[in-house]
C-alpha cells in the first residue's frame, strides 16, 4: 500500500504568527529629539505602549515605538527583546535571532533573549542549534515555559519521551492554562500511540481556548487512532468535512480498517465543492 496523507498536519506549535514584512528591523531613521532624548520617563511610555502594540496584534506599531527607544536609547535591551519577539510574530527568524544574540552580547545572563534565540533558531527549523540557548535560558529562568515547550518538541522529534516529558512537565508548572502546551504533549502521546491520553490533552486545549482548530483536529485524528470514527467526525461543519473524513479514513486505512477508509474517502471526495485531489490519491492507494 502506497503513503496515505493526512491534510493539514501540524508539528507543534508556539504563537500565533503573521506574514513576514520585516517590521521589526532596526530603523536607523529614526532620531531622538531634544525634548526626548534619555528622558527616562519617555522611554517607560514608549515601551509600555509598545508592549501593549504588540500584545494586541499591532506589530508594525510595535517595532516602530521599539526603534525609537532605540533611537533614544541605543543600549536599551528591553526594546531589543521587543525587536525580536516582534520578528518571531513576523516569522522573520534570522532577524529574531539578530536581535536577540545583539542582547547577549551586552548581557550574557538575560535569559528571555537565550529563550527567543532559541525560538527563533527552532521555529527555523535548526532544532540542534536551537537546544543549546533553550537550555540556557531555563537555567536562568525555570520559569520560561515556551523554552520548556520547545525543549519537549525537540526531545519528541527524536522520539526521547522521558526528556519531553519531563520538558512538558515543567513546562505546565510554569503555565498550566496554555493550550499550546497541551495541544504539544497530546501530539506527543499520539506520536507513541497512547491516543487515548492524548484526546484528554486535546480536551483541555480545547476548554482553555474553544476556537484553538490545530487541538481539534488533531483530537479528531487521535479519536480516530483509538476506532472511534463517528465521534472523531461529530460536530463538523460543512465546510471542514472533506478534510476531516480524509483525515480519519487515512486513521482507518492505518488501522487496517480499509472498508471504513474507502467509504469515508469516497465521502470526502463527494463532499467537496472541488475535485479533492488528495482524498482521491488516498482512496486509489488502497486499490
Amino acid at each position: 500500500m502506497r503513503t496515505l496523507l493526512i491534510a493539514g498536519a501540524v508539528a507543534f506549535t508556539a504563537f500565533s504568527v503573521a506574514p513576514s514584512y520585516a517590521a521589526c528591523a532596526l530603523n536607523q531613521n529614526e532620531r531622538p529629539t531634544g525634548r526626548n532624548t534619555r528622558n527616562p520617563a519617555v522611554i517607560e511610555d514608549l515601551l509600555g505602549r509598545a508592549q501593549t502594540s504588540l500584545s494586541g496584534g499591532d506589530v508594525a506599531g510595535a517595532c516602530a515605538k521599539f526603534n525609537l527607544v532605540l533611537a533614544i536609547d541605543p543600549n536599551n535591551n528591553t526594546a531589543r527583546l521587543g525587536l525580536g519577539e516582534g520578528a518571531l510574530k513576523e516569522t522573520d527568524f534570522t532577524a529574531a535571532a539578530a536581535h536577540f544574540e545583539s542582547i547577549i552580547a551586552r548581557e550574557e545572563t538575560n535569559a528571555a533573549a537565550h529563550q527567543g534565540l532559541g525560538l527563533a533558531r527552532a521555529l527555523g527549523g535548526d532544532f540542534t542549534a536551537a537546544e543549546p540557548s533553550l537550555r540556557r535560558a531555563v537555567e536562568l529562568d525555570n520559569s520560561l515555559w515556551r523554552s520548556w515547550n520547545t525543549l519537549g518538541v525537540i526531545a519528541d522529534s527524536r522520539g526521547d519521551w522521558t526528556s519531553a516529558d519531563a520538558a512538558y512537565d515543567s513546562a505546565l508548572a510554569a503555565a498550566p492554562n496554555e493550550a499550546n502546551l497541551h495541544n504539544n504533549r497530546g501530539l506527543s502521546l499520539m506520536r507513541r500511540g497512547e491516543a487515548r491520553a492524548a484526546v484528554a490533552e486535546f480536551d483541555i486545549a480545547l476548554r482553555l481556548s474553544p476556537r484553538f482548530e490545530t487541538a481539534e483536529s488533531n483530537r479528531r485524528i487521535a479519536l480516530a487512532m483509538t476506532g472511534q470514527y463517528d465521534a472523531a467526525l461529530a460536530g463538523v461543519s460543512d465546510a471542514e468535512m472533506p478534510v476531516a473524513l480524509n483525515n480519519v479514513a487515512v486513521v482507518a486505512g492505518r488501522r487496517g480498517d480499509r472498508v471504513v477508509a474507502d467509504r469515508l474517502l469516497a465521502a470526502a471526495i463527494t463532499a467537496s465543492p472541488r475535485y479533492y485531489e488528495l482524498a482521491a490519491r488516498n482512496r486509489d492507494a488502497f486499490r
